[in-house]
C-alpha cells in the first residue's frame, strides 16, 4: 500500500514539473512573439544575471534577495527612450536551512531617457508586516534607523503615506520630496499598486510579484511612458521652483 501512495506521489510531481516545464515554453514563445510584434529583440536567458543586472543597480528592486534571476529579455526604442522588458526573480534563503524559502517574480519594465535626472527613490504599496518590522527595529536600535533607507510621508497627502512606501536617503529627501509634487501624488493615488523606482536616467515599473502575461505587457509599457514623462515634467518644475 505505501509504495502504491509513493509511486502515486511520484507521479503527480512528475505531472506537475511537467506542466511548469510546458507552460513555460508557451510563455517564452509568447513574449518572443511580442518582442517581435513590437520590433524589439529577444533573449531567452542571459549568460550570468549579475552581470547583466549591474546596468540597474542603482534601482534598489535588484539588491533585494540572495538570489536573482533574469529571462525574457526584451529591448529597444520607444520614442527617444531605452527600453528594456524582461522577467526577474529574487530569492531568500532560509538562515537555517541555507536553502530558497521565499520567491518573487515580477515583469519589468525599465526605461532610460537623456531627460531625466532623478534621485535614488523606491515606491511599494505598503506592507503592513514590513513596517511593524521597521518601527520595531527603529525603536530598539536607533543605529539601525539611521542605516535603513528613509520612508518618507507627506501630511498634506495622508492617503498616499497611507497606501505607499517612499523611500530614499536622507541625503535626498528633500529633492524627493521636491520631486513628488500634487500631480505625481496624485497619480500614484489613483493607480494603486503600482511600484515605481527611479535612479539618475533610468526609471522603473512593475507590480510587485506579479508577472504578466504577453498581452498585458503592452498596456504596462505605455503606463511606464506616461510615469517618466510624468517625472521628467517634475523634475523640470523643481529646476525653475
Amino acid at each position: 500500500m505505501e509504495a502504491y501512495l509513493g509511486i502515486a506521489v511520484l507521479g503527480i510531481i512528475i505531472i506537475f514539473f511537467s506542466f511548469a516545464i510546458i507552460s513555460g515554453k508557451r510563455h517564452a514563445k509568447a513574449m518572443k512573439a511580442l518582442s517581435q510584434a513590437i520590433g524589439f529583440s529577444y533573449t531567452p536567458s542571459v549568460d550570468d544575471d549579475e552581470v547583466f543586472l549591474q546596468q540597474f543597480s542603482r534601482l534598489p528592486l535588484f539588491s533585494r534577495g540572495s538570489t536573482r534571476d533574469v529571462w525574457n529579455v526584451m529591448r529597444g526604442q520607444v520614442q527617444d527612450f531605452e527600453v528594456t522588458i524582461m522577467e526577474f526573480r529574487y530569492g531568500s534563503n532560509s538562515s537555517s536551512t541555507k536553502s530558497t524559502s521565499s520567491t518573487s517574480t515580477q515583469t519589468v519594465i525599465i526605461i532610460k531617457s537623456n531627460d531625466l535626472d532623478l534621485p535614488s527613490f523606491s515606491l511599494t504599496p505598503h506592507n503592513t508586516s514590513d513596517k511593524i518590522a521597521t518601527n520595531f527595529l527603529s525603536a530598539v536600535m536607533p543605529l539601525v534607523k539611521k542605516l535603513m533607507p528613509q520612508d518618507i510621508n507627506f501630511d498634506s497627502y495622508p492617503l498616499f503615506s497611507e497606501f505607499y512606501l517612499l523611500q530614499g536617503t536622507r541625503k535626498n529627501e528633500e529633492a524627493i520630496r521636491k520631486l513628488f509634487n500634487r500631480d505625481v501624488i496624485r497619480y500614484y493615488e489613483i493607480h494603486r499598486g503600482l511600484c515605481t523606482e527611479g535612479a539618475g536616467n533610468t526609471i522603473m515599473c512593475h507590480v510587485l510579484g506579479k508577472e504578466l502575461s504577453p498581452e498585458d505587457i503592452p498596456p504596462l509599457l505605455d503606463q511606464t511612458i506616461e510615469v517618466c514623462d510624468m517625472f521628467q515634467r517634475a523634475g523640470d518644475s523643481t529646476l525653475t521652483t
